[in-house]
């Protein structure tokens, strides 16, 4: 049975009524990639600076293999990477001199690895911190969190600042850490990431962690967006006649149209297509973004 690497139970921060963080249980196994998503203001900062001791806690705990966090930050940090979401570096340091003091204070930084990431991340080392871009500092603090190859990484908002190449670049560095075991949890806007590098996610809204889900068993379960292109009007007009399905868009110039299918209704949905002429059908992919729309926007949802 795998180790939990973190266990949150009952973790509230509240910092005036209704704002902070409420009650938040989860736990994450040891060697599991765990998305933590949430509009701005919805308090994945919170949650996670009390898991790193930056934060006190009001009342419940954060746990780091086994560990409590507050009270114990010597302990719990030497097995963990952190990169913040507000990175704040020394400004009178090339990036080289800071990663150097950072590693001497850890004394478990494998320099090695740390080089082959700044020459991966096209990282200028030598430049003054003062002197680097967002993106550049950025680099800096994603070689600062990944050199010690720690046993868990906690992200908030790592791709921020980066490009579109270096974001695929940092995609590549967390899904060899995570193929080498590494306990990854990771806070982003960036559905993409999530959606590629995650095995479960959880979902917080206004302070309280509102759904946990596991990834695969998200896509199985969601509904199927398909699209079916006829070869003339009257055959689409036939099949809307009789197609007891959700219709989601009708594209009268194209004889087009789409539809939302429940994983239950898959069989029926493609048998009912046998006695019609089509030109073709297509899959939309599913779309943890679409997803997250929807569960945000439904005020009910409890």
């Amino acid at each position: 049975m795998r180790q939990n690497a973190i266990e949150l139970k009952k973790l509230t921060k509240e910092y005036a009524p209704g704002v902070g963080c409420f009650d938040i249980n989860l736990t994450v196994k040891t060697g599991e990639v765990y998305g933590f998503i949430g509009p701005n203001g919805a308090g994945k900062t919170t949650v996670i600076r009390q898991m790193v001791s930056f934060v006190k806690p009001t009342s419940g705990e954060a746990k780091i293999f086994n560990i409590e966090a507050w009270g114990n930050s010597q302990k719990t940090m030497k097995t963990l990477g952190y990169l913040s979401g507000e990175v704040n570096l020394p400004p009178y340091l090339t990036g080289l001199n800071y990663l150097k003091t950072i590693a001497a204070i850890r004394q478990d930084v494998d320099w090695e690895y740390a080089e082959k990431l700044i020459n991966f991340l096209e990282l200028d080392a030598n430049r003054k911190i003062s002197k680097m871009s967002k993106g550049m500092k950025q680099k800096v603090a994603i070689v600062k969190a990944f050199m010690s190859k720690p046993q868990l990484l906690i992200l908030d908002e790592p791709t921020s600042g980066l490009d579109p190449l270096m974001q695929e670049r940092f995609e590549k560095i967390l899904y060899k850490a995570k193929e080498n075991g590494t306990t990854v949890f990771i806070s982003s806007h960036i559905f993409g990431e999530i959606d590629k590098l995650c095995d479960r996610i959880g979902f917080i809204k206004k302070g309280h962690l509102i759904k946990e889900a596991n990834l695969d068993e998200l896509r199985l379960k969601s509904p199927k967006i398909y699209t079916i292109q006829f070869p003339k009007l009257s055959e689409m007009v036939r099949y809307l006649k009789m197609a007891p399905f959700t219709i989601l868009k009708v594209s009268k110039n194209k004889a087009l149209i789409e539809l939302e299918i429940e994983p239950e209704k898959t069989k029926s949905f493609l048998n009912s297509l046998q006695n019609f002429e089509i030109i073709k059908l297509g899959e939309k992919p599913f779309s943890l973004e679409n997803y997250f729309k929807e569960l945000y926007e439904n005020e009910d949802f409890s």
